[in-house]
């Protein structure tokens, strides 16, 4: 087995709130929906948002996978020395 060693974060002390730019996007994007008139539209709004959540899940993802880089290489630096 490898010498990886495994460290847990937890998410309490992280910042989720919603800021103020998220907010009027909200706002916006549900005034939005309220105008929609027929199913078609609301299908169409619905596959945009869908698609915004794939896109930020895969900018998430990637950040991820580079902060587990930057942490994996510290973990090495720190070991060699």
């Amino acid at each position: 087995m490898s010498d990886f060693e495994l460290i847990e974060i937890p998410f309490e002390a992280l910042n989720f709130k919603a800021t103020l730019e998220d907010d009027f996007l909200k706002v916006r994007i549900t005034a939005e929906l309220d105008q929609a008139t027929n199913a078609e539209e609301l299908r169409d709004a619905a596959k945009s948002l869908l698609n915004i959540c794939v896109l930020r899940q895969a900018a998430i993802r990637g950040l991820c996978e580079r902060l587990v880089q930057y942490e994996t290489a510290a973990l090495r630096t720190i070991r060699k020395e």
